[in-house]
């Protein structure tokens, strides 16, 4: 065997370097590149379809020809997550009923209040006393007519306005304090004196929701003037006293305790979005700009005196001494003026609406089912109709308007079920 002197006379690792043929990662071939240009087949695409497959695949299967999706828990968890959008969507509208809706339908009694309370104060304006000229044979003859008595009203009907300049409120204020009463306005508690009398008139409002006539309350300042114009197109101006919270049940507040002052309770929830407290604003009347007010001018049907029996006008010849007439009239004016007491305020006439809580009016609730149940017909009403036009558009159009109609109804009757003062 032959050796190479050359390498023995070398010794290990003096020589590391490569021979000019290595070439152990092939650097130096050159790239093949492709010489026919093919189509790129998608990286997601399975290698083994067929082209029946694929032309399937980008075709867009309509809405209603699409197969019924497999009850399993995914599609449990997708029509529950449906139906909490959708419940999310309805607890946003009836929000929105709740503070802009029922101000709408607080504006349009106020309205109706407007129109009953210039029918009434122009149906009781009493006429003048007229004079019949007699004969030169017969003696004169005048007749007298009495002055109008208080007018009969029911509850929730217009007795007063009440203006507070300093918070921008003129509003009507209707007869009663039950939930259909405060719907409307302003209500009186009828256990208490009329605005004007002597006494403790008291008047209680809604602070959120039905126009929140008594929201910015809490804004009065001692000495702020509240006017009050009755039926009769009297005046009264209050002056603030005092502001008070109390508790809900504490009706001690618009109770009269002093019979010698005319005293104004305006009441409300507090705080606000809760029936919790009562938020109390006292006013006294101003002698110097109002006078008491020495009858009322309205009386509740149930507390109204018979007056059948009294004569609404009296004859009296000229003959009959003047006294006699007054003497007449003032005992006709005496006999219908009702005695007014506010002592016993924890009945049931005399309780606050503004205390009730949840379902308090049970009679909401099949009215409640009756608007839910319509509302589900309409529902489904527009969705045969779409599945029949193969259109979700048209379907919609088409519930659309009536949807809405019915889901007024619906939030309306729901609302008598919550607490007034929510």
């Amino acid at each position: 065997m032959e050796h190479d002197e050359s390498a023995n006379s070398r010794g290990f690792g003096d020589d590391l370097s490569a021979p000019d043929h290595y070439d152990p990662f092939e650097t130096s071939r050159p790239i093949p590149r492709p010489t026919a240009a093919g189509p790129i087949e998608p990286l997601l695409t399975p290698s083994n379809n067929d082209d029946e497959f694929n032309a399937v695949s980008r075709t867009k299967v309509p809405f209603w020809d699409r197969p019924k999706p497999k009850k399993d828990w995914y599609w449990f968890l997708g029509r529950l997550g449906s139906s909490l959008i959708t419940l999310g969507l309805l607890m946003f509208l009836f929000v929105g009923y709740q503070l802009w809706g029922t101000g709408i339908e607080e504006a349009q009694s106020q309205n109706k209040l407007e129109n009953r309370f210039t029918e009434i104060a122009v149906t009781t304006t009493s006429p003048p006393s007229t004079s019949v000229t007699p004969s030169i044979a017969e003696p004169p003859v005048t007749t007298t007519l009495a002055p109008p008595g208080p007018i009969v009203i029911n509850e929730g009907d217009p007795i007063a306005i009440i203006d507070m300049p300093t918070i921008g409120v003129s509003k009507y204020v209707v007869a009663g304090v039950q939930t259909a009463d405060l719907k409307k306005g302003p209500g009186h508690y009828p256990g208490t004196p009329f605005p004007g009398e002597l006494g403790n008139a008291s008047i209680a409002g809604h602070r959120t929701t039905y126009g929140e006539p008594f929201r910015h309350l809490d804004d009065l300042n001692i000495g702020d003037p509240i006017i009050i114009t009755d039926l009769l197109g009297r005046q009264f101006t209050y002056l603030v006293t005092n502001q008070q919270v109390v508790g809900a049940t504490d009706s001690w507040v618009v109770a009269t305790t002093d019979r010698t002052k005319a005293f104004l309770t305006l009441t409300t929830c507090h705080p606000e979005f809760s029936a919790k407290q009562r938020l109390i604003v006292s006013a006294e009347l101003d002698l110097t700009q109002s006078d008491i007010a020495t009858s009322p001018a309205a009386v509740y049907a149930d507390n109204a005196p018979d007056t059948t029996t009294v004569p609404s006008t009296e004859v009296v010849t000229t003959e009959v001494a003047t006294t006699v007439v007054d003497e007449i009239t003032t005992e006709t004016t005496t006999s219908t003026v009702p005695a007014v007491v506010a002592d016993d305020l924890n009945n049931n006439e005399s309780a606050d609406a503004l205390s009730r809580g949840w379902f308090s009016d049970l009679s909401a609730i099949p009215q409640t089912l009756l608007w839910g149940l319509l509302e589900l017909i309409i529902v489904m009403a527009a969705w045969q109709v779409a599945k029949k036009y193969r259109n979700r558009i048209i379907g919609t159009a088409v519930g659309f308007i009536p949807f809405f109609v019915v889901l007024y109804f619906v939030f309306q009757n729901v609302n008598r079920l919550l607490p007034p003062n929510l």
